[in-house]
């Protein structure tokens, strides 16, 4: 019951955020070719501001499809109801989140512009609506073909970890466009690296 109320209330903002999706789905589509996209993006405060908007839209559609097809499953998971394991879905999605701004606050480089750290912190949203594009779009093909939920699964774990080096591959041209490649690889474990350890690792352990 919670499920549909939620899925109803993420189709009703998406679809008001859609003239958004459309003007920025070009730059978008950019920002996974090169790096220096994201920073062009930034300079527009139009753009940076509708992708903010979409960033936050789709967050309800993401943790909905790491519900159905539990892409998030730890073993120590089980057992749970299915609104409470819907619950820890954006329980999780909050937390890693939250750890990634603390992160992004503890270790603000000081050589690096504002501009360009900008930039690269707000990748991460410009990835974020891409991935959750693509996992709906997956989702919808994929029901239509009638396939098994765990084919589906660990097919949207894979696009998922393709979108997120792909992500960490931009994130470091960024960087790198004002520091040296070796100090943009640090910054980038400190802030990329350690909070998905710690969103991975215990699904992986336990």
């Amino acid at each position: 019951m919670l499920f549909n109320i939620l899925a109803v209330l993420s189709f009703i903002v998406v679809l008001l955020q859609l003239r958004k999706l459309v003007n920025i789905l070009p730059s978008l589509m950019a920002c996974l070719i090169r790096g220096k996209e994201s920073l062009n993006l930034e300079s527009s405060v139009k753009l940076s501001l509708d992708r903010d908007s979409l960033a936050l839209a789709m967050v309800i559609p993401f943790c909905l499809i790491a519900f159905r097809y539990r892409l998030y499953d730890p073993r120590f998971l089980d057992g749970l109801s299915e609104n409470a394991y819907l619950g820890v879905c954006f329980a999780v999605f909050l937390t890693y989140m939250l750890l990634r701004r603390v992160l992004l606050w503890v270790f603000r480089p000081a050589k690096i512009p504002k501009k360009v750290y900008g930039a690269a912190v707000k990748s991460a949203f410009s990835f974020f609506i891409i991935l959750t594009l693509i996992l709906l779009s997956m989702a919808g093909v994929m029901d239509v073909l009638n396939l098994p939920d765990t084919v589906v699964r660990y097919a949207m774990l894979w696009v998922s970890a393709l979108i997120y080096v792909l992500f960490l591959l931009r994130k470091t041209q960024i960087f790198s466009s004002s520091c040296s490649v070796f100090a943009a690889f640090l910054y980038l474990c400190a802030l990329e690296m350690i909070p998905t350890g710690i969103l991975i690792v215990p699904a992986i352990i336990f």
